[in-house]
């Protein structure tokens, strides 16, 4: 069985629509950081700042909208304790090994 992802534009208004709808502390925050990005923006004459911004909510808005499943949370808990058995890594020659 493979869970569907919800796929989001990279785009403020995208962005901003997701952040608003599932989390309203986020987006407020989104919008003064894209805000003050695009000030830079302006000033500086390079869209770098804003790109910056996109980039970085635009991953926190995929993550929120598509949350891990039980299992993922579960190997992301064990990883964290520091069970990496059955997971998988690329070998010096680039080759996937399970650890």
């Amino acid at each position: 069985m493979t869970a569907s992802t919800t796929k989001i534009e990279r785009s403020a208004p995208a962005i901003r629509a997701v952040l608003a709808e599932v989390s309203p502390p986020e987006c407020a925050r989104f919008e003064a950081e894209f805000t003050e990005s695009l000030a830079r923006a302006s000033a500086e004459f390079d869209l770098a700042p804003a790109e910056a911004v996109l980039d970085r909510w635009w991953g926190i808005a995929v993550i929120r909208v598509n949350p891990l499943s039980e299992r993922e949370a579960a190997q992301v808990a064990a990883a964290k304790a520091g069970e990496l058995t059955g997971l998988r890594t690329r070998d010096v020659q680039g080759n996937w090994v399970q650890v």
